[in-house]
């Protein structure tokens, strides 16, 4: 991974300073290791633009604060496909829901279930869905390289390595006092963390049973 300062992070992702501010306020905002926050103000990671895009992505078809909750939920099903994809150039790669069942009460599907892997992969696990979201990771990851790469910041190092190379659960455990950091930092605003709670508390939305045990959730 690559650290990025605040103006990288936001000259990369197209955002302005202000902009950027107003979603983190609103709740909107999906970084890496399933925060909203980076440890220390200022310091971002590559990945934390992948979060970003995969929220930004979502949005449009499940609103801001599903997609979010997803982004910020499922790190560990999105961050596999981003190591498969810088492994496997040969392949598409994609993070996907599928909308299980339907509650009329709520005009919602009773559930989502969240997986990871090529095509054939991801509509085995969600061949029951009445209907099935994917985001394309190996696109979002060149469309970040080519943004980095007008704004004269490389990021030609793979993002993370995949789920079988021995490095993956290596820094998985290393960077956990990363998440930890994150997370004790928004616990210090009582109403981000609040608010944070709130939008985590969604029990509708889980890993496919394949991918259960690899489940990281940013509320625990």
């Amino acid at each position: 991974m690559r650290s990025l300062t605040r103006e990288q992070f936001l000259r990369i992702f197209g955002l302005t300073s202000g902009t950027f501010d107003a979603q983190q306020r609103a709740g909107h905002v999906a970084l890496a290791f399933g925060t909203p926050t980076p440890a220390t103000p200022g310091r971002y990671f590559d990945l934390d633009l992948v979060g970003m895009a995969i929220a930004a992505g979502l949005a449009p078809t499940l609103g801001r604060k599903t997609a979010t909750v997803i982004a910020l939920g499922f790190f560990n099903q999105w961050v596999a496909a981003v190591g498969h994809a810088d492994a496997d150039t040969d392949r598409k790669y994609f993070f996907a829901m599928g909308a299980m069942g339907w509650d009329e009460a709520e005009k919602r599907p009773r559930e989502i279930f969240v997986t990871n892997g090529t095509s054939e992969q991801i509509m085995s696990d969600l061949r029951d869905a009445s209907a099935v979201m994917a985001v394309n990771i190996t696109d979002i990851l060149a469309r970040l390289r080519e943004k980095a790469r007008i704004a004269h910041i490389d990021l030609s190092q793979p993002f993370f390595f995949p789920p079988e190379h021995e490095r993956f659960s290596q820094i998985i455990a290393e960077f956990e006092h990363e998440r930890e950091a994150r997370v004790a930092r928004l616990r210090r605003s009582k109403k981000k963390w609040r608010q944070h709670k709130v939008l985590m508390q969604r029990q509708d939305i889980k890993p496919v049973p394949r991918l259960a045990e690899t489940e990281m959730h940013a509320s625990s």
